[in-house]
């Protein structure tokens, strides 16, 4: 067993405990699985060195997802979003506007948190085994759930 500790409350408790085995480094980067007292799932948390690292992980996301799918991806950009930005005009979905779609996923390197569900939430403790397992020291923490 490890922990974790919270710099804010997320579902009403700062600090957890987490099983070893609760971390991984899959398609979705770093996790950890936090569970409330009972044993149940609350949540993912994704783990980064940085929020710069958030970012980037955030953009390659939205990269991937819209060159996985492109149907999709015009029904969530919107085919007018696409046109103004073929004629080099700024439009967006959100109160963002660009010209580009390169200029619209980079808006997730200074802004993760419209990635993510909730936080950021800093990391003011973790368990020494869970850095060793990650590879690195985690600073900042974003959930999906």
């Amino acid at each position: 067993m490890s922990f974790i500790k919270l710099d804010k409350q997320l579902y009403r408790k700062n600090f957890y405990t987490i099983a070893v085995d609760s971390v991984t480094s899959g398609e979705n980067g770093p996790t950890v699985s936090l569970t409330d007292d009972g044993g149940n799932h609350i949540c993912e948390l994704h783990l980064f060195e940085s929020e710069e690292d958030a970012g980037e992980y955030a953009r390659a996301y939205w990269e991937d997802c819209i060159k996985g799918d492109r149907e999709t991806a015009i029904e969530m950009l919107g085919k007018d979003t696409l046109l103004s930005w073929a004629l080099g005009e700024a439009a967006g979905p959100g109160s963002s506007k660009v010209e580009s779609l390169e200029e619209w996923l980079d808006l997730y390197l200074d802004a993760p948190d419209e990635h993510f569900e909730s936080g950021p939430y800093g990391i003011e403790l973790i368990g020494e085994n869970i850095v060793e397992v990650l590879g690195f020291l985690p600073a900042i923490a974003y959930s999906m759930e």
